[in-house]
């Protein structure tokens, strides 16, 4: 029978197939083969064995969160508490964008501090680099329909920082959901964990993942990799004059080019400077 890994807990994995949920376990022949079945995997498996015995290939994966063949990620980010991170933003966003998968920004808690300029800004920054930005306050409902909407026939994977609020826009999309909703420490600076794993919620046709929060990501990206997938980037690279432009300090640079007149916000150029002074080198470089 077919179906899909909904959730894994205490080593039982739940698979939904046709409306039921089956909580099975891999064969052997997995682990010895080096393999996990993960949440978002569509697998084959035995309901008189409650066994899983084949694993689909994957139309994506990630491997924080652990989770594979999501059609898209939602970035949700607070305006306040914690403050909202330009820096952090892009590093998601490149994230994304190295693994293929299309990205949009939820800002969340808009009713803490409703800066219109603050807003404009934000908005603006992230348009110059193409990526759609939603806001929204889980507490007045303000935006809520316009975010409802993305995850319409989407598996959607909710990915941000501890405490900016993902459980309660779960909750706020569909209250039968009933997510656990972290406090923010203003002592400490930062959200305190409640979601412990990764899980499917079924709505609109897909799937919403709810998962853990984390307050730092590490990219892990070679500078030129940084150059090819950071957003707003990403159909430029191929177009400068150097075919390993890093968008710094090389001439003909396309990128540059659309900072310097506006197409570009400099914000936006500023992050990826600072993440590039991050990086390393693939290969040595040699000044002429």
């Amino acid at each position: 029978m077919k179906g899909l890994i909904v959730a894994i807990t205490c080593g039982l994995y739940a698979v939904e197939a046709e409306g039921v949920i089956y909580k099975t376990k891999p064969r052997g022949i997995f682990r010895n083969q080096g393999v996990k079945p993960v949440v978002g995997d569509i697998v084959e498996f035995n309901p008189d064995e409650m066994v899983i015995e084949t694993i689909y290939p994957r139309s994506s994966a990630l491997k924080r969160p652990v989770i594979a063949n999501i059609s898209q990620i939602i970035l949700v980010f607070s305006l306040k508490e914690p403050e909202f991170s330009y820096l952090l933003a892009f590093k998601y966003l490149t994230y994304a964008n190295m693994h293929n998968i299309k990205a949009k920004l939820v800002v969340t808690k808009i009713d803490k501090e409703h800066d219109e300029a603050m807003l404009k800004e934000i908005k603006d920054v992230f348009s110059s680099v193409n990526v759609e930005t939603y806001f929204i306050s889980n507490k007045t409902k303000e935006g809520l329909e316009e975010v409802k909407a993305l995850f319409k026939d989407e598996v959607s994977c909710i990915m941000g920082q501890t405490g900016v609020g993902k459980s309660s826009l779960i909750n706020a999309i569909d209250s039968n959901f009933e997510r656990a909703i972290g406090e923010y420490s203003m002592a400490l600076g930062r959200g305190k964990h409640q979601t412990k794993e990764v899980i499917l919620l079924p709505y609109q046709g897909g799937y919403i993942a709810d998962t853990p929060g984390f307050s730092s990501l590490e990219l892990n990206l070679y500078k030129e990799d940084l150059a090819a997938f950071y957003p707003g980037f990403t159909t430029l690279y191929n177009k400068c004059y150097f075919a390993d432009c890093l968008h710094l300090s090389e001439n003909r640079c396309l990128v540059k080019e659309k900072v310097q007149c506006g197409e570009i916000s400099n914000l936006a150029y500023e992050c990826y400077k600072k993440l590039s002074e991050e990086a390393i080198f693939k290969k040595e470089r040699y000044s002429k």
